[in-house]
């Protein structure tokens, strides 16, 4: 017969492990207990298996207000459009397309789903919250980029 030690938690006969306080009469030792380990799922260690849109503030990327507002002259003059295509589809492939044109065309995500409930344009694949993640993503690599040529 098997039964649960309820202090120590092991499994074992019916001569309890004898170092519980509840066993006082059963003073020999299970052979079979090694200490109680609890064996979880979470106790394995999972690589993640989906990285989450980056939703970091500005700072953390090193930017201001005043430089992003300078990268977005930048992209609105056409003369990085490359460029700008480039860090856009770094950032996030998917959303490229919708990035490009909020910052060339100066509109928040709530025109661009506006535009898309007037049927002008495809739905944004991704929540308000991820689109700014990833627009500030964008600006951190164009800001790399334009540093890399000087600007």
């Amino acid at each position: 017969m098997r039964r649960k030690c309820h202090t120590c938690l092991c499994w074992t006969c019916v001569t309890v492990c004898g170092k519980c306080a509840e066993c006082k009469e059963k003073i020999t030792y299970c052979e079979d207990y090694n200490g109680f380990e609890q064996m979880s799922i979470f106790n394995i260690p999972q690589e993640p298996q989906y990285q989450g849109t980056p939703r970091h503030s500005l700072a953390y990327y090193g930017l201001t207000d005043e430089r992003v507002e300078e990268l977005e002259k930048l992209i609105q003059s056409g003369r990085y459009s490359s460029l700008a295509s480039q860090a856009a589809h770094t950032a996030n492939e998917t959303i490229a397309e919708y990035i490009l044109l909020s910052v060339t065309q100066n509109k928040s995500y709530d025109a661009l789903r506006v535009k898309w409930e007037l049927k002008e344009m495809e739905r944004i694949p991704y929540c308000r919250t991820d689109f700014y993640g990833i627009r500030r993503y964008f600006f951190s690599i164009f800001n790399e980029k334009m540093k890399e040529i000087g600007k």
